[in-house]
């Protein structure tokens, strides 16, 4: 007769060595007319003969050059038409810092926030463009973008699974608006978006997502990495009005000063905003939900809407959702979000019989994370 093995067992969340950084920024510079055509005459002559392509045209008026892709750096030239014949030029370098300083290392891996890094950076740009049609010094271009983020390693795949399923269905804070990943393969788009979660403001963008699965799927890992059981991404990309702001703070628009400074910052910057846009609760399974509910001081009314929110949420795929087919049968969900926080509870809940009975959420987790690790206790099961 088969039994059945109940252990009680740990698992811990915790950052990745290089803590909160940077893993990508442009840089960007207004060329003349005669600078543009030169550097794009003189790239695609330098590939004639060659079976390596150096440069394509993507669109009309952007060409894009891959000659430095190992290194980090993807570079376009830009050329808008504007009106009454005025027309601009821009060269835009989207720099990956890590890989440009330490070329062939992981996709894991993001700018190590030391000093250090920022003098390897200046140096290393200096050296790869010396002697090429783009300018060698950092310091004459502009931050055009930059992206904050912090990676953090899970121990157990089957808790990380599960945190990324209910993550997905988080509601889309206010004023943000959300986007999904799109591909021509609807199928390939639909398996992406279960693992990424992107919403957009004006000034900016907050990004949570699986980096295991992208670098799995994207065929990113280099041939020894061995990889975790699972990283989630926190993400802030921080656009040309964003960064404006930051330089007026700053008295200063030097590229090499503003990334060191969004460095040093961006731990406050990803907890500070995700503590804006999502309420600190964390998921708990569908028992403790409805306990929890039964047992508070709100309306009657109100109770029936939450037991229904989080039913629904069980097999829907977003709270968003979940709430505009609540509304359109005539539930009142105005300010239904804010009860479940005064609770500490997420709508969604966990799914049934789930080995742990509680997950943190994106705020507990980034804000618990950088103070040490988080730890989760479940039940394992084993039949002898």
């Amino acid at each position: 007769m088969t039994k059945r093995i109940e252990s009680k067992k740990t698992a811990v969340f915790e950052l990745e060595t290089d803590s909160f950084s940077s893993h990508t920024f442009e840089l960007s510079m207004r060329l003349t007319r005669h600078e543009y055509h030169h550097i794009k005459d003189t790239l695609y002559r330098s590939q004639e003969g060659k079976m390596n392509i150096v440069i394509y045209q993507e669109r009309k008026g952007r060409h894009c050059c891959m000659k430095y892709g190992k290194h980090g750096v993807r570079i376009c030239l830009e050329h808008n038409q504007g009106e009454n014949g005025f027309d601009t030029y821009y060269v835009r370098m989207i720099i990956n810092p890590r890989v440009l300083i330490e070329p062939g290392c992981s996709y894991l891996g993001i700018l190590p926030p030391k000093k250090s890094s920022m003098e390897k950076l200046e140096k290393a740009f200096k050296d790869l463009f010396e002697g090429t049609v783009f300018d060698n010094n950092l310091n004459n271009y502009y931050i055009s973008r930059l992206d904050l983020c912090t990676n953090i390693r899970c121990s157990n795949n089957k808790l990380f699974r599960e945190l990324v399923r209910v993550l997905r269905k988080l509601p889309t804070p206010l004023k943000y608006e959300r986007k999904f990943y799109k591909n021509s393969d609807k199928k390939k788009a639909n398996r992406y978006n279960k693992h990424y979660l992107r919403f957009v403001c004006g000034t900016h963008e907050l990004v949570i997502y699986d980096k295991t699965y992208q670098i799995r799927n994207g065929n990113l890992a280099i041939a020894y990495e061995k990889l975790p059981e699972g990283v989630l991404r926190f993400e802030i990309h921080c656009e040309r009005e964003y960064i404006r702001k930051i330089e007026k703070e700053m008295n200063s628009d030097s590229p090499m000063k503003v990334l060191w400074t969004m460095v040093q910052e961006s731990e406050d910057r990803i907890i500070g905003h995700f503590s804006r846009c999502f309420p600190d609760t964390e998921f708990v399974q569908m028992e403790r939900l409805e306990k929890k509910i039964k047992q508070s001081g709100f309306k009657k009314e109100n109770k029936e809407a939450m037991l229904e929110l989080a039913s629904r949420l069980q097999r829907t795929q977003s709270a968003d959702k979940a709430l505009q087919k609540m509304e359109k049968q005539g539930y009142s969900t105005a300010g239904l979000l804010d009860k479940f926080a005064k609770l500490g509870i997420s709508p969604i809940p966990l799914r049934k019989n789930f080995c742990a009975e509680s997950l943190p959420g994106p705020v507990e987790l980034l804000r618990d994370i950088s103070e040490g690790k988080v730890k989760v206790e479940y039940v394992k099961v084993k039949y002898k």
